[in-house]
């Protein structure tokens, strides 16, 4: 599993204990997603727009652009997830 994937997966388990919830799919229907989407993307199988996206800027604590968060869901989803870090 790659850096990305794991920080992924951190903030995905980290809003789940939070919330107090116990299954992907209970997750799934808090982030208002599909539980299928939740699998891919704690698989690694985000978008490209995301892989080269938030490297540079979440995770490097520099805001994204406007416009960055209509590329993808992951990106729309993932991003607030991942700034809490």
């Amino acid at each position: 599993m790659d850096e990305l994937t794991q920080q992924v997966n951190i903030a995905l388990d980290r809003v789940k204990a939070a919330q107090g919830l116990t299954s992907d799919y209970q997750l799934a229907a808090h982030l208002e997603i599909n539980r299928m989407q939740i699998t891919r993307w704690r698989a690694g199988k985000l978008s490209n727009a995301f892989k080269i996206i938030i490297p540079r800027t979440v995770l490097a604590n520099t805001p994204l652009s406007s416009g960055d968060a209509d590329l993808a869901l992951d990106i729309r989803i993932l991003a607030p997830l991942l700034a809490q870090n």
